[in-house]
């Protein structure tokens, strides 16, 4: 029964920290992929023991079939835990990115893993005074959250708001699947970091409380009045699209 108890915590310990390592190294456009991939190799062990057990009982009995059969993961890790190790001790951590999306209220609820991943995806774009990062009626493809700088935000003419850091913008337009709503302007130079639409609505459909959040942004904007098409957000937490 101890020997049982110890295979299970050891089976939790080895799906959480294979999956936690894997969102850290793989493309958030991979994961799906490397995951189904996991997945079946699981499955492939399980079939490979359920065959491997009783040749051993045959070949040695019933105790040549256990010691045969728990020497296989010693022998695994012996043959690739140095590989292993590595890429842990290889895999990029974006401490600044992370720390970014964390300052958004949008992304605060984001698994640690999950949010480790989306920072790995961001790209940064720096900006000078006076460039248009996002113009009104243009499709909605990315997600941008401002690192430094001002950005002034206008619909239709009408100065909105200013924006800086760990603020963002651009999320209506992914979540509605509208056109963008107002146009933003870098008031100073500014970097933002680029989140493209799939892994940010991957991000945010994905995880029950950060879509609660986003419903709660869009319908509190549509709420307030503003027509799909010309939804406008609030500061830090839904930004304009």
């Amino acid at each position: 029964m101890a020997l049982l108890a110890v295979v299970g915590a050891s089976r939790a310990l080895l799906d959480v920290a294979s999956r936690t390592l894997l969102q850290r190294s793989v493309p958030a456009r991979l994961i799906g992929r490397v995951f189904g991939l996991l997945e079946g190799l699981t499955m492939a062990g399980l079939a490979l023991g359920a065959l491997l057990v009783p040749l051993l009982v045959y070949l040695g009995g019933n105790r040549a079939a256990l010691l045969g059969v728990a020497a296989v993961l010693p022998l695994a890790a012996a043959i690739g835990g140095r590989a292993l190790f590595g890429l842990d001790a290889g895999a990029p951590v974006p401490v600044v990115e992370i720390a970014l999306l964390r300052s958004l209220p949008l992304f605060a609820e984001l698994p640690a893993p999950a949010i480790e991943g989306l920072a790995a995806a961001l790209t940064p774009v720096h900006l000078p005074a006076g460039a248009v990062l996002i113009r009104e009626g243009d499709p909605g493809d990315a997600y941008y959250a401002i690192a430094a700088g001002e950005l002034d935000v206008v619909q239709d003419g009408r100065f909105l708001r200013r924006c800086g850091r760990g603020e963002g913008v651009g999320e209506i337009a992914l979540l509605r699947a509208i056109p963008r709503t107002a146009t933003v302007t870098a008031r100073t130079a500014a970097t933002v970091y680029e989140l493209n639409r799939d892994p940010f609505l991957t991000a945010v459909l994905g995880h029950a409380p950060t879509q609660r959040q986003a419903d709660r942004i869009a319908e509190a904007r549509l709420g307030a009045g503003a027509e799909p098409s010309r939804d406008i957000t609030g500061p830090g937490a839904a930004e304009p699209g």
